[in-house]
């Protein structure tokens, strides 16, 4: 892999300033979230790369939120037992949390993924 040769996970590319987890989780590259957070989490808390936001403010999980295809399994890799509940609460350059965002995109599994995650992270 790039990253063992020195590459950054969190590199981001010119246009969009996405970082490879962005263009994953867009692809739906199931294995490719998977290494790159498991690469990350032997360096430091891999929710560090779910939370960087491209130019619009959208983190990976506004870009799996925006995509009614995502797989279960990329919701399973990006919410760790660890993130901060306050990465789902931030907002992206349209005020968007990434609730919101999955709403906005009927993506059904993605609001009951989050709603699952919120009602465990919160305690309800």
């Amino acid at each position: 892999m790039l990253l063992d040769g020195g590459a950054r996970a969190d590199a981001r590319d010119s246009l969009l300033r996405e970082t490879a987890l962005h263009k994953a989780v867009r692809s739906n590259a199931i294995d490719n979230v998977a290494a790159l957070l498991a690469w990350v989490g032997r360096r430091r808390n891999p929710s560090d790369l779910v939370r960087v936001a491209d130019i619009q403010g959208n983190t990976a999980l506004h870009k799996a939120a925006a995509i009614a295809s995502t797989d279960l399994a990329v919701w399973n890799l990006l919410l760790p037992a660890d993130i901060a509940l306050e990465a789902l609460k931030k907002t992206n350059v349209d005020g968007l949390t990434v609730l919101q965002v999955a709403q906005k995109a009927q993506n059904s599994v993605a609001q009951t993924v989050l709603r699952a995650y919120d009602a465990h992270v919160s305690g309800y």
